[in-house]
């Protein structure tokens, strides 16, 4: 599995997911202290809440690994988006196909970078 492009959206999801493993636990605890049914009931609930969150990050981590995800980014003049692909080149061009952007990809610290090329 990759990281290219994606180093920092991929470490901030690791945050994440240990954040969320950390309150699944923290509410589950709780609610196994928790004397009043309906607080019981609550702290499992946001447990659960949490439990789902923690697959939701997990799954987006692998959607950016995965070499099929195309690399897309928000054309910066009009808001369309410049799709260059899966597993692209750095340097790789893009057109936005509703304007007249221009761009290229750039690798930087580990994260894609939109260069906007000259008309």
């Amino acid at each position: 599995m990759s990281e290219r492009g994606y180093t920092t959206a991929l470490a901030a999801l690791a945050d994440d997911l240990e954040f969320e493993l950390n309150a699944t636990k923290l509410y589950g605890r709780f609610a196994n202290q928790a004397e009043d049914p309906l607080i019981k009931e609550l702290l499992k609930e946001l447990s659960r809440g949490e439990a789902g969150h923690m697959r939701g990050v997990r799954r987006l981590a692998e959607t950016l690994r995965d070499p099929q995800t195309h690399v897309v980014f928000f054309c910066p003049l009009c808001g369309w988006q410049v799709d260059f692909g899966a597993a692209p080149a750095e340097g790789a061009p893009g057109k936005c196909p509703m304007c007249p952007g221009k761009y290229a990809l750039r690798l930087a610290d580990g994260d894609w970078v939109l260069d906007r090329l000259a008309p």
